[in-house]
């Protein structure tokens, strides 16, 4: 039997079909392609030590990515049936 995470989701519900949905699955894997560039970029443009330090575009990019992260974990993990 193949696994499937999705077998341990609620039956119903708003996070559940936000986990399942497919467009969902290929935001996901955008914001991770953007991601990866957006590293690179970071390395190549941003000298500075600390997130602090950073010019404001390094700091909403990083803080952009990370509030869509947490989301997606939020998300995932409110679909849930046992936590």
């Amino acid at each position: 039997p193949q696994y499937r995470v999705s077998d341990f989701y609620h039956e119903d519900g708003c996070a559940r079909r936000m986990a399942t949905a497919v467009w969902f699955e290929y935001l996901t894997l955008f914001m991770i392609f953007l991601n990866a560039l957006w590293i690179a970029v970071d390395a190549d443009l941003n000298h500075a030590v600390s997130l602090l330090e950073a010019h404001p575009v390094f700091q909403v990019g990083e803080n952009l990515f990370c509030v869509y992260f947490c989301s997606e974990l939020l998300v995932r993990f409110l679909a849930f049936s046992i936590k």
